[in-house]
C-alpha cells in the first residue's frame, strides 16, 4: 500500500517536472523564434546597406572613369598643342 502511495506521488510529481520542462521548452522555442526574426531582419536590413554601397562605388568608380577618360582627351589635345609648337 506504501509502495503505490509512493508511485502514485512519485508518478505526479515527475508529471508536473515534465509540464515545467515542456513550458521551459515553449518559452526558449519562442525566445530563440524572436531572436531569428532578429537576425533575419537584421541580415535585410545589412543586405540592403550593401547593395546601396555598391551601388554607390559603382557611380564613383563610373564619375572617376569619366574624369580619367576626360583628362587623357585634354592631355592629348595639349600634347597635340606642343607637337605643334
Amino acid at each position: 500500500m506504501a509502495d503505490d502511495i509512493t508511485n502514485i506521488v512519485l508518478l505526479e510529481h515527475m508529471q508536473a517536472m515534465k509540464n515545467d520542462l515542456q513550458q521551459q521548452i515553449a518559452a526558449l522555442d519562442r525566445k530563440l523564434d524572436q531572436k531569428i526574426a532578429g537576425v533575419e531582419k537584421n541580415m535585410a536590413n545589412l543586405s540592403a546597406k550593401m547593395g546601396e554601397g555598391f551601388e554607390e562605388a559603382r557611380q564613383h568608380r563610373q564619375a572617376l572613369q569619366e574624369d580619367l577618360e576626360e583628362t587623357m582627351r585634354k592631355l592629348s589635345k595639349h600634347e597635340a598643342k606642343l607637337a605643334r609648337l
